[in-house]
């Protein structure tokens, strides 16, 4: 055999070698083929049952609408949350008399006060003295000024003042003792509500019973003018300052 034909055949089997390769690497990736093609097939069937649990859902879902447009709506009852606090309350008056007597320091002061007028009547409804409250409230952050009435300045009795005339309530005095003269007297913290005037004493040195007042606005605070951080709310039975001068509430509201 000469030279060329030994190149023939070498070439040839270089040709079905490769060709032979080529087969099994196409082969290979026939199977992987395969392989992702039953993946998907899977995952198609599974999205073709979840399709019909779906449709079967809507079908039901209209199904119920049509027959709620059908049927009468059920007639709802109910009551609004308002507040109904018992507001009637027997005097503590003759409890703070002999509360007096055995303080001397307090005693006199009280002759003199009950002497020009207690437990007077002052008219006002629930409504009124929610609405004094919400209009003292327009006032905290406002700096104490004695004898003050505006946003300018104002002092403890000046807030009741003009929380009162804003309301249409004008029958009232200006001073904060003069306040105390009217209502039903509460000695107990506790028994203290929301729109109740609270009064305290000795918080200036005066000849006066009542030094400072202010206005229950529920849960034990009251607001009032601080003569060091103006119109505020505080703690009724606060220890360190307000249950010490706590001196008795009274109780307008009619």
């Amino acid at each position: 055999m000469n030279k060329r034909g030994t190149f023939l055949i070498v070439v040839l089997s270089l040709i079905i070698s490769s060709c032979s390769s080529s087969r099994k690497v196409l082969m290979i990736k026939n199977d992987e083929y395969s392989k992702e093609l039953i993946v998907l097939k899977n995952k198609n069937q599974k999205l073709i049952i979840e399709n019909q649990n779906l449709a079967s859902e809507v079908i039901s879902l209209k199904n119920a609408l049509a027959e709620s447009e059908n049927q009468i709506a059920p007639d709802i009852k109910f009551s609004p949350n308002i507040e109904n606090n018992d507001y009637s309350i027997k005097s503590n008056l003759s409890d703070l008399e002999s509360y007096f007597k055995k303080d001397g320091r307090l005693s006199n002061k009280f002759r003199s006060f009950k002497q020009a007028g207690i437990e007077r009547r002052l008219n006002v409804s629930y409504s009124q003295m929610m609405g004094v409250i919400k209009e003292a409230e327009k006032y905290i952050g406002t700096k104490h000024v004695m004898g003050g009435l505006s946003r300018n300045g104002i002092d403890c009795s000046g807030l009741l003042y003009v929380s009162f005339q804003a309301n249409g309530i004008t029958n009232i005095p200006r001073t904060a003792e003069n306040f105390a003269r009217y209502g039903t007297i509460i000695l107990n913290t506790n028994d203290i509500q929301k729109g109740d005037l609270v009064f305290f004493t000795n918080t200036y040195s005066t000849s006066k019973l009542v030094t400072h007042a202010g206005i229950c606005t529920g849960n034990g605070n009251f607001i009032h003018t601080s003569s060091s951080k103006g119109v505020m709310i505080s703690k009724l039975n606060d220890p360190y300052y307000w249950r010490d001068k706590f001196l008795f509430g009274t109780r307008i509201i009619q």
